[in-house]
């Protein structure tokens, strides 16, 4: 969990090499599932971290708890990280993870949490995530760009969690909704007046201790964002 009284902000890094590349009070390790060497980068990337002093969770991206290879690799990547990981709500064919998906489900989940903190993040399912948090997690991420490509009001999302969510809320993945680009929707830059900046205020009223952590593209737009960022924590 993180207890500093104040947010601390930071990005999403892929590669070794990016450590270092922007000012950043955290840094969540991204490790995309068919990506060659990915693993390989986990841990280049971890060691780099810990040789900088700096705090990191690990997010695994089409990893599922019922995939018997993918969990394999959770289980390593639970292993290295620092703060924790950042997992993906799921679904199964039918619907919720409910029946006996639950309780293969409910073991696969205790045992990386036997190894690290477990964070669960809206990706699969936004409209249904509120039953899943409720029900699976201890530790939330919200994903403001993927309420917003949703289709729902990031602001008014943020105002209506209950306060037992807003209490398990630990990380958020900041960037913005925009339209069809590469095959998705968020994933742009920031602006001061963006939706999810404004969700992020509210949030911010609420529960000021979190690690918020860019998720955008492009990649030199980064520094813009963190100040954008700063910018917003000043002000509250």
């Amino acid at each position: 969990m993180i207890y500093n009284r104040y947010m601390r902000i930071g990005s999403r890094i892929v590669r070794p090499d990016e450590v270092g590349l922007w000012p950043a009070e955290i840094l969540q390790i991204s490790v995309y599932r068919g990506m060659k060497d990915s693993l390989v980068f986990m841990r280049q990337c971890a060691v780099r971290c810990r040789e900088a002093r700096l705090p990191y969770v690990i997010h695994p991206i089409n990893f599922s708890l019922f995939d018997e290879e993918a969990f394999r690799d959770l289980r390593e990547m639970a292993e290295w990280s620092d703060l924790g990981m950042i997992l993906h709500d799921e679904r199964t064919a039918e619907g919720r993870v409910k029946g006996g998906a639950e309780r293969l489900f409910r073991e696969a989940l205790a045992e990386l949490a036997s190894k690290n903190a477990v964070s669960f993040e809206n990706a699969t399912d936004t409209g249904d995530v509120l039953w899943f948090w409720a029900e699976y997690a201890d530790s939330i991420t919200i994903d403001l760009g993927h309420v917003e490509a949703w289709g729902l009001d990031s602001v008014a999302f943020v105002q209506g969690l209950d306060e037992a969510a807003v209490r398990k809320v630990e990380y958020v993945h900041m960037h913005r909704n925009n339209g069809w680009r590469s095959g998705l929707t968020d994933h742009w830059p920031l602006t001061r007046d963006c939706r999810e900046v404004m969700a992020l205020r509210e949030l911010l009223r609420r529960k000021r201790n979190v690690g918020v952590l860019l998720e955008i593209n492009e990649t030199d737009r980064i520094p813009e964002s963190l100040e954008i960022l700063r910018e917003l924590r000043d002000g509250c």
